[in-house]
């Protein structure tokens, strides 16, 4: 018998696979009220980290994209007044994404729906068992510095 049969958590690829059904699931529940905000997940992702990676090739190492897909995501995403560049001090070839108050509050609202989706999942969950499973996957992470 196969772990995979077991079913006893041993399978790394059977652990992978039910992560990603999970988030599946999760993105597609969510989609409506994103949709509803003007943006798609993978927009909903990039305007969640471009406080912390504010140019677009670093966008799309951190979030696995192609560097053409960020850039299509940033247009769509200053065309709603979400997002806007600013000239990086010191090399003005070079320039900085940053959010703008309505891009702040459609990330809060997108946020919002997220945790309302997830908070219902969770509480499937006993509450110590949550502790463990985020501490488990922020083990699993790339280390702070890390190339993804």
């Amino acid at each position: 018998m196969t772990p995979s049969e077991k079913g006893d958590g041993s399978d790394a690829s059977l652990i992978l696979g039910q992560l990603w059904h999970l988030v599946g699931s999760v993105l597609d529940e969510v989609e409506p009220s994103l949709e509803a905000l003007g943006m798609s997940p993978k927009a909903f992702f990039l305007l969640v980290e471009v406080a912390e990676h504010p140019f677009p090739a670093e966008l799309a190492r951190k979030l696995f994209l192609p560097p053409p897909t960020v850039t299509y995501l940033v247009k769509q995403l200053e065309g709603k007044g979400y997002l806007a560049r600013r000239a990086e001090a010191g090399d003005l070839r070079r320039f900085r994404l940053v959010l703008t108050p309505e891009g702040l509050e459609a990330l809060r609202k997108a946020e919002a729906a997220f945790t309302a989706i997830a908070g219902e999942r969770a509480g499937r969950v006993a509450p110590e068992d949550m502790v463990v499973f985020h501490r488990v996957v922020k083990r699993l992470l790339p280390a702070r510095g890390e190339e993804p």
